[in-house]
């Protein structure tokens, strides 16, 4: 499959939208207590977060890939700093990955991912985290092609199962 991989435009949010939705929705079905917000609200909560959190925002960078003129995947990330009480250096965080299913295993996610390290890179900082879906097998195997490792765990005690 040949596709491209670059920095995103405003002409790319309705098919960043759909892409979204996809993710959304995947990882609800394989994750229970992840739920977002149903169609049509979830999908303008994250416009608007992308449109005033994000775009333009220089501690963020959003790639997409493309093929024959199709978003067919995007990855976002942003910069963070650690907590005060921890050695100063920001860390690069990624927030977001989804790509198309009809494109998956040939290679999208990967050169996203390489685009993102490399701004990442270019921004001097120490690190990369991510969280990984606990119960997505799909998700967890292809972090770790990329080289990621184990670090924190994320428990969930649920108050109102009291």
């Amino acid at each position: 499959m040949d596709f491209t991989v670059r920095p995103a435009t405003e002409e790319d949010f309705p098919a960043m939208l759909r892409l979204w939705r996809e993710m959304m929705d995947f990882h609800a079905r394989v994750e229970p207590r992840f739920r977002p917000l149903p169609t049509p609200a979830g999908e303008e909560a994250w416009e608007t977060h992308l449109r005033e959190t994000i775009w333009g925002n220089q501690d963020w960078c959003v790639f997409v890939a493309e093929a024959d003129g199709q978003v067919i995947g995007q990855m976002l990330g942003v910069l963070r700093d650690p907590y005060p009480v921890f050695e100063p250096g920001r860390y690069g965080y990624v927030t977001d990955v989804a790509v198309d299913p009809a494109a998956r295993r040939n290679g999208v996610g990967r050169a996203l991912f390489e685009a993102l390290k490399a701004w990442f890179r270019e921004q001097s900082v120490s690190h990369i985290e991510l969280m990984v879906a606990h119960n997505s097998p799909v998700s967890q195997a292809f972090w770790r092609e990329m080289g990621c490792s184990d670090y924190m765990d994320i428990l969930w005690y649920d108050l109102e199962a009291e």
